[in-house]
C-alpha cells in the first residue's frame, strides 16, 4: 500500500466552503483507492473539530505541530481534555477582551495585504520534515501555494525522493490581480515569479480547471501539469409542483460573494419581485449570511445561513444563481448545482472552466437586463426549466464523475515507484 501525506491548512471536515468540500472529496477518494493517507494540518484542532472527525472521519490519521499525531483511538481522549481547556480559556477571554475588540482585530487583518512570507512557519516546516523522515511517504500532496514552503528543503533531509504534487485551486497571481482591480483587499499578494518559483519545487502541478491548466503550462513548460477538477454526487430531482419558485444562492463568507448577492438584490431581484410578487422566493444559504449581518432583506428574501444537509437545499431549489463578478479557479457551487440537475444562471466569471456548457447546460448573463430576462423566462416556463435541468445533469455526467475527475491523478500516483532513491 502506497503511503501518501496530504498537507493542508484547510479544515476540510467542516465543509464550510467549496474548497474544503473539494479537499474532503479528494481525501475520501484516495482512501477508497487504498492509499495509506496521512494528513498534516497547519493549525490547531478545537472541540468541534474533534467531534466532527470522530463522527465522520473516524479513520483519519492526523498530524499537527502543537498536538502531535492523532489516530482513531486518541481522538476521544483528546476531545475530553480539549473541551475542559476551551471552557477555561473562554471564561478567561470574556473577562479580558471585549467582543468588539476581537472584531476590530479580525477586520484589521482582513484589510491588510497578505504575502507568502506571512504563512511561513519554521516550526511547522521543521515538524513537517521530521514527519517525512519518520513516515517515509511515497507521495506528498500540498494544498495551496501558501504551504509550498513546507517542501522547500526536502531534498536536504530525505534519503529518497518522494513524488511531490501541489494542488493549486487557482492561479494565485491572477487571483490577486483580479481582486485588486475590484478593490478587494486581503487576497494573497504574489507575483508571477514567486508563483513560478514555488510551483517549480513540485513534480506535478494540479490545476482545478482547463484554463488554469493552460496558464500553468505556459508558466512551467518543463513541468507536468494535470487537471483535477471537482466531483460531486450526480443525481437529478424531478421536483414537485409548488405555487411559488425558489431561487437559491449558496456561498461562503468571502466578501466577493457578499457583494455579488447585494448587487443581485439591488439590480435584479427588485425587478423580478415587482413582476412576480409572491410567486418567487430568494433563499440565501451558507456562511455568506454571516457577512450580511445587519442587512435588512427585502420581502421574500430569506437569509437562511449554514445548512448541514446540502442535498435538501438543492432539492428545494427551482433555480440556482451565482452572480459572481470576481474570482478565479473553478466555482464549486456551480458544479454542485449542475450535478444536482438544477437550472443555473451565472456569469462569465462563474463559467470559467465550464465553457463547454455555456448557454447549453447553464445560462450566462453579465448584465442585470440579461439576468432579469433569463430568470423571468425560467420562472414563466416550467418546460424550459425542466429542459435546462436535464442538460445540466447530462453535462455533469460527462464531466464530474470520479473517474473523469481523478483518473489522471490516480495514474500519476500509481506509477510512482516506492521510495525512489535519489541519484
Amino acid at each position: 500500500m502506497k503511503k501518501l501525506l496530504l498537507a493542508t491548512d484547510r479544515k476540510f471536515w467542516l465543509k464550510e466552503q467549496g474548497s474544503a468540500n473539494r479537499i474532503s472529496d479528494l481525501y475520501r477518494y484516495l482512501v477508497s483507492k487504498e492509499f495509506d493517507v496521512f494528513v498534516f494540518l497547519v493549525g490547531r484542532l478545537n472541540e468541534n473539530d474533534l467531534k466532527i472527525i470522530q463522527n465522520n472521519y473516524a479513520d483519519l490519521k492526523l498530524f499537527t505541530y502543537r498536538q502531535g499525531f492523532l489516530s482513531k483511538q486518541q481522538f476521544k481522549v483528546k476531545l475530553l481534555a480539549l473541551s475542559m481547556a476551551i471552557k477555561t480559556w473562554l471564561k478567561k477571554l470574556k473577562t479580558t477582551v471585549k467582543p468588539q475588540k476581537l472584531n476590530q482585530i479580525h477586520q484589521a487583518r482582513a484589510r491588510r495585504e497578505v504575502t507568502l512570507d506571512d504563512f511561513f512557519s519554521q516550526k511547522n516546516q521543521t515538524y513537517f520534515q521530521k514527519i517525512c523522515l519518520n513516515l517515509k511517504p511515497d507521495c506528498i500532496i500540498v494544498e495551496y501555494l501558501r504551504l509550498a514552503y513546507l517542501v522547500e528543503e526536502i531534498g536536504q533531509f530525505l534519503p529518497y525522493q518522494p513524488l511531490m504534487l501541489i494542488d493549486t485551486h487557482d492561479v494565485a497571481h491572477q487571483r490577486y490581480e483580479r481582486f485588486s482591480q475590484h478593490g478587494e483587499i486581503g487576497e494573497l499578494k504574489v507575483t508571477v515569479e514567486e508563483e513560478k518559483h514555488y510551483l517549480s519545487l513540485f513534480d506535478v502541478v494540479l490545476a482545478i480547471q482547463n484554463q488554469d491548466c493552460k496558464v500553468f503550462q505556459q508558466m512551467l513548460p518543463n513541468q507536468r501539469v494535470i487537471e483535477v477538477g471537482y466531483t460531486s454526487e450526480i443525481k437529478i430531482d424531478s421536483g414537485e409542483d409548488k405555487p411559488y419558485i425558489n431561487i437559491s444562492y449558496v456561498a461562503g463568507p468571502h466578501p466577493a460573494n457578499q457583494q455579488a448577492i447585494a448587487k443581485f438584490i439591488d439590480n435584479v431581484w427588485h425587478q423580478l419581485y415587482c413582476r412576480f410578487h409572491d410567486r418567487i422566493n430568494l433563499n440565501i444559504f451558507g456562511r455568506v449570511c454571516e457577512n450580511l449581518a445587519g442587512f435588512n432583506p427585502p420581502k421574500n428574501v430569506n437569509l437562511i445561513g449554514w445548512v448541514d444537509d446540502l442535498p435538501s437545499v438543492y432539492k428545494a431549489a427551482d433555480i440556482i444563481i451565482n452572480p459572481i463578478y470576481c474570482g478565479t479557479g473553478l466555482k464549486i457551487k456551480n458544479v454542485e448545482a449542475l450535478c444536482y440537475g438544477k437550472p443555473l444562471v451565472t456569469t462569465s466569471i462563474g463559467a470559467e472552466g465550464l465553457e463547454q456548457g455555456k448557454n447549453k447546460a447553464f445560462i450566462v448573463c453579465d448584465c442585470p437586463e440579461c439576468t432579469v430576462k433569463k430568470i423571468s423566462e425560467l420562472i414563466e416556463k416550467p418546460n424550459l426549466r425542466k429542459n435546462l435541468a436535464q442538460k445540466a445533469y447530462a453535462f455533469a455526467r460527462r464531466n464530474f464523475t470520479e473517474d473523469k475527475v481523478y483518473q489522471e491523478l490516480y495514474n500519476v500516483l500509481m506509477h510512482q515507484p516506492e521510495h525512489n532513491v535519489l541519484k
